[in-house]
């Protein structure tokens, strides 16, 4: 996959990136007037459409990856659907198989819920009793995966008549068989409590279980470069946006995909996140830079009612899309930091407490119940810990 730009140096030049490749290297010597540039450690071109054409042709436009700057500067009249083509194609491209992508195996925990199962008594009452407590879909899908499992262990035999013992073996063999991690086990726990507890009316005593330990991890944090370069390698002015937003406020990505355009109070630079983790309401700043981006994007794609909209169907964008094409500009930012969009969210909080920003006023935009939860990002402030003087250094 190779990426086309036009050179933020000189406007009359277009840059051309890919990985180390002696092919890719013959192939682009057959553009007139290339260079290659050691400054900006990569092939230019002249801004023209008959290079354009000729990188197409000589490398095919399933291997083509175009900032959307150049789209529309030889397409203006390009639908918002090809431009999202052109700036984030498939990868692999359509009809090739990659040897590595077919020994993928997804592992247990990514299984999809079995539908036969929707119809379960057990699951049936699950999803009932859960929706009228109002709990978020995603917490009502993990719950019904979480007895299907349950369910399909358990085989014949009814899960009420399942013992404390019996659960227990159950997550051995879940730890044990399915290796799942103490996060996903206690997943299994909670719905396991959720239906001896309101389905079944148990004495909460009865079905008391011990959690397994939590690994004590530090989330990822990227430098402000490392943040600069993501940006600079997303191609589509869209999801450049989204991006430079989650950074911005620390949002998560299911809260930023739910934007409406009525959320900003643009008077009071302020954005109101509705119904957020835990169904709770909340505000965030809205900064001078940011609407700036903001206004630019609007102004191209003109949404309707979600900031950020499905081209065709005007609706939320798909969170699974977000983060392959996060994914794709951390590969191509050639990071090798480990972590998805949620690691911006990270870094926002992070570089929020090392630049003297007051703890409880990080705990609000992050929205967290607890202090504690914030407290964590003061593990990871390299400021103070960088400033420490090492006892080798009086040797």
């Amino acid at each position: 996959m190779i990426t086309i730009r036009i050179d933020q140096k000189d406007p009359a030049l277009l840059t051309v990136m890919f990985p180390a490749d002696i092919a890719a290297n013959d192939l682009i010597r057959n553009v007139p007037g290339r260079r290659w540039s050691y400054s900006r450690h990569c092939w230019t071109v002249p801004n023209t459409r008959e290079s354009v054409v000729q990188l197409g042709r000589l490398f095919g436009k399933d291997y083509c990856r175009f900032d959307e700057a150049v789209v529309r500067l030889y397409k203006p009249a390009a639908s918002h659907v090809a431009v999202e083509q052109a700036t984030n194609p498939a990868w692999p491209p359509v009809g090739v198989q990659l040897a590595e992508l077919q020994r993928t195996r997804k592992s247990f925990r990514h299984v999809p819920l079995a539908t036969g199962f929707d119809s379960h008594p057990v699951i049936c009452a699950l999803y009932d009793r859960m929706r009228i407590r109002n709990y978020s879909p995603k917490t009502i899908k993990n719950y019904k995966q979480a007895l299907t499992t349950l369910i399909r262990y358990a085989g014949s035999r009814p899960l009420d008549e399942l013992t404390k013992a019996d659960f227990r073996t159950y997550l051995l063999f879940l730890i044990d068989k399915k290796h799942l991690s103490s996060s996903s086990v206690n997943v299994h726990i909670n719905a396991w409590k959720f239906y001896q507890e309101k389905l079944l009316q148990r004495d909460k005593t009865y079905y008391e279980i011990d959690y397994p330990r939590q690994a004590d991890t530090l989330p990822a944090v990227y430098n402000v470069a490392e943040v600069k370069a993501i940006f600079g390698a997303t191609t589509s002015l869209k999801y450049r946006t989204l991006f430079q937003l989650v950074y911005a406020t620390g949002l998560r990505l299911d809260e930023v995909t739910h934007l409406r355009l009525t959320n900003f109070d643009r008077r009071r630079n302020l954005i109101y996140i509705k119904a957020g983790k835990g169904k709770k309401d909340r505000i965030v700043m809205l900064s001078p830079k940011l609407l700036t981006y903001l206004d630019d994007y609007v102004r191209i794609y003109a949404p309707q009612t979600y900031l950020f909209e499905n081209a065709d169907l005007h609706e939320p964008l798909a969170k699974r899309t977000v983060q392959h094409v996060y994914s794709e500009s951390v590969r191509f930012a050639r990071i090798l930091k480990k972590g998805g969009i949620h690691t911006l969210r990270h870094s926002f909080a992070t570089h929020l407490l090392e630049s003297g920003t007051d703890i409880r006023y990080i705990q609000q935009l992050l929205g967290h119940e607890s202090i504690l939860t914030t407290m964590r990002y003061t593990h990871v402030t390299a400021d103070k810990i960088s400033a420490i003087r090492s006892p080798l250094d009086n040797l």
